[in-house]
């Protein structure tokens, strides 16, 4: 007969398969609450999305128009950087001296 750790203070007891069965369960679907309320999954996903099918949108935008896909691939990336606020960050950083921003503090930031 298994073991299990039964949630009702932390006791260990010795528990049938079907007990087990509904303590996995009910831990699973604990562990797929904490992942859908945290504030971060959904970047993840759109990450890994991105990460998948961007050379695939690269590939058949390049059969499209008949250019190479390196093109089309720099093309997007570079579309990505100037974009977005951390492209805009990054262009506004090059060539600044860090250690002038030693006065600012981060209230100054807020």
């Amino acid at each position: 007969m298994p073991y299990a750790l039964i949630p009702d203070g932390y006791s260990l007891k010795k528990v049938t398969k079907l007990q087990k069965q509904a303590v996995n369960e009910k831990r699973r679907h604990d562990d797929v609450v904490a992942l859908l309320n945290n504030e971060n999954t959904p970047l993840v996903l759109a990450g890994v999305v991105t990460a998948v099918l961007l050379p695939i949108v690269a590939k058949q935008v390049a059969d499209d128009t008949g250019v190479s896909v390196d093109v089309v691939s720099d093309s997007i990336k570079m579309a990505f950087y100037e974009g977005t606020l951390l492209g805009k960050i990054t262009k506004f950083t090059q060539g600044l001296d860090i250690s002038k921003l030693d006065i600012l503090t981060p209230r100054g930031l807020a």
